[in-house]
């Protein structure tokens, strides 16, 4: 999944956090602050775990404008018959052959190069339907590095367990991708295969990943709560069979202490 300004499997590890925000419904200005922890994959199909700590910065105003890590800043729009939308602009740190922390990269990579990071236009589209279970479905459009394609993702929410003090949900995500989109984070040229030892690989576009993620809120007053998510993440098809893929299967987990007003 392709999603702003962090890397994506940190974005999906902090994706509890933006629910707070739009829970408010417009209804009134919420503002985030967090400070979150935790473990995530150096890049999507990569073995190796890299440990995480950083700041979180959200907030959500009654006019349907956001700002947040992993939707960029936009204006979301929700109707009176249960549908809602959302246009934003984020940005994507692509991918290194090499380390780095915070941002995807693996010295696994080495030779393939970098991917270029890019602006990207976000367009989601979904409802909510009875019982609190939400389904949506996003486009992330390069506005700049356009050679690296478009992504899209089909997301349904349901919660599993509520008190008022702890709420459970889980989400259940299918990625896909252009050709484009494959070739750029999945295949391997004939010259990054020369740089690098991998052998030349062109993936077909389609269905990439499958995705499921437990995100936990536990309320201890009005202001302050702590938000803990954990997920797996499954490669799948042309993906899956890349010679630069170590493990098909991706762990994350993230716990975060939010402030909220």
């Amino acid at each position: 999944m392709r999603v702003p300004l962090l890397s994506p499997l940190l974005c999906v590890a902090l994706l509890g956090l933006g629910l707070a925000a739009s829970e408010s419904a417009h209804a009134e200005n919420v503002y985030l602050f967090a400070l979150a922890g935790g473990v995530a994959p150096r890049y999507e199909g990569g073995k190796d775990l890299q440990p995480l700590v950083l700041p979180y910065i959200a907030a959500e105003f009654d006019n349907g404008v956001f700002v947040n890590p992993q939707n960029g800043l936009g204006f979301r729009k929700q109707f009176s018959n249960g549908w809602f939308s959302s246009l934003a602009l984020g940005y994507d740190y692509g991918r290194a052959d090499e380390d780095r922390a915070l941002t995807p990269g693996s010295d696994h990579l080495r030779g393939m190069g970098n991917i270029p990071e890019s602006v990207l236009a976000l367009l989601q589209i979904g409802i909510n339907l009875a019982g609190d279970v939400t389904l949506s479905a996003a486009l992330d459009q390069p506005v700049t590095a356009t050679r690296r394609g478009w992504s899209a993702r089909v997301d349904l929410t349901a919660p599993a367990w509520s008190r008022p003090s702890d709420q459970i949900a889980v989400t259940g995500s299918l990625h896909l991708g252009s050709d484009r989109y494959a070739q750029t984070y999945f295949g391997v040229s004939d010259k990054q295969s020369a740089n690098s030892g991998f052998d030349a690989y062109r993936p077909d576009g389609g269905v990439d990943s499958l995705r499921l993620t437990l995100d936990w809120t536990h309320i201890f007053s009005a202001h302050w709560m702590v938000k803990t998510t954990g997920g797996v993440s499954r490669l799948l098809g042309d993906a899956a069979d890349s010679p630069i893929v170590q493990v098909k299967n991706n762990y994350l987990a993230m716990t975060a202490l939010v402030y909220r007003y």
